[in-house]
């Protein structure tokens, strides 16, 4: 019994050496080159060089895994890259930028290493993870928004959910999942209406700001059916039941509370109407050649 008990304790010191010795020269390489830069520092007085070791440390990693095609390896490679490269961004002393810019600058590389991380990790494990798409469009939304400049409440929501909205609509086009598109065009439709309706500084009107609201919503449940074609083969129809709803309701709110211009909106919702209406069309002689 007392040897049996010895050779486990043999095979499993075995194996964890094997283990370490996989692993080690990933971080023999990064210590060896963290010395060097950091004795590179000590004698030319940069600065930045100190904060950029993380950032080093992350890429050897991502070039270890990509040796190794080793998944766990990239994931912690890209997490300790972006997460430091952003930092670095965000406080290098090389130029003059304004704290908007900086941010954008940190969020829009942290965005973009998600999408490595994403590519990667997908291709090696020959399986996406598409909730990554989720983190990159919102990175790349308030990096837009930030770099732009002069935000509001109101401008937030619109990046935030046009980047939450586009990401569902990604994953339900990847996975030919209708279930996943649906959200994906309410959250965008809501969003553009809410900042439509409400971004009337100093020009507030309940019914019609309310009403504008409610007639983008109803829009994107009529895109619903619209494009429903595309991931099935026939359309689904019972969203235009609360598409059609939230569009009288929406309308008459906004004729109500705005009639001097109840002409011009019944115009350009006409317009829209007919626009969906050939779009329509088109995907429904498509179905029929398919």
């Amino acid at each position: 019994m007392g040897s049996l008990q010895s050779n486990r304790t043999k095979l499993e010191n075995l194996e964890y050496k094997n283990h370490f010795t996989h692993y080690a020269p990933a971080l023999g390489i990064a210590l060896v080159i963290g010395g060097i830069l950091l004795f590179i520092d000590q004698k030319i007085k940069t600065g930045w060089i100190p904060i950029s070791l993380p950032v080093v440390v992350g890429l050897i990693i991502v070039a270890y895994g990509f040796f190794l095609k080793n998944s766990g390896w990239l994931i912690a490679g890209f997490v300790i890259t972006g997460l430091s490269g952003a930092l670095f961004l965000i406080f290098q002393p090389f130029v003059a930028l304004a704290l908007n810019q900086l941010l954008a600058l940190g969020l829009g590389f942290f965005a973009l290493n998600w999408l490595g991380l994403f590519l990667s990790v997908g291709f090696n494990n020959r399986k996406f993870h598409w909730w990554a798409i989720f983190i990159i469009s919102i990175g790349i939304a308030l990096a837009l928004v930030f770099f732009i400049g002069n935000t509001t409440v109101l401008i937030f929501i619109l990046a935030i959910s046009i980047a939450i909205g586009f990401s569902f609509i990604v994953w339900g086009v990847a996975k030919k999942d209708i279930s996943l598109m649906m959200p994906g065009l309410l959250i965008i439709t809501i969003g553009v209406g809410v900042f439509n309706g409400w971004n009337t500084v100093g020009n507030i009107n309940g019914l019609r700001d309310t009403g504008i609201m409610l007639v983008w919503f109803s829009l994107g449940w009529i895109l619903i059916t619209v494009f429903s074609r595309l991931l099935k083969k026939r359309f689904i129809w019972w969203p235009l039941i609360p598409g059609g709803i939230l569009a009288m309701v929406g309308s008459g709110l906004y004729i109500g509370g705005n009639p001097e211009n109840a002409a011009g909106f019944l115009q350009n919702t006409g317009s829209i109407g007919l626009v969906l209406l050939g779009i329509y069309l088109i995907l429904l002689k498509f179905g029929l050649k398919k």
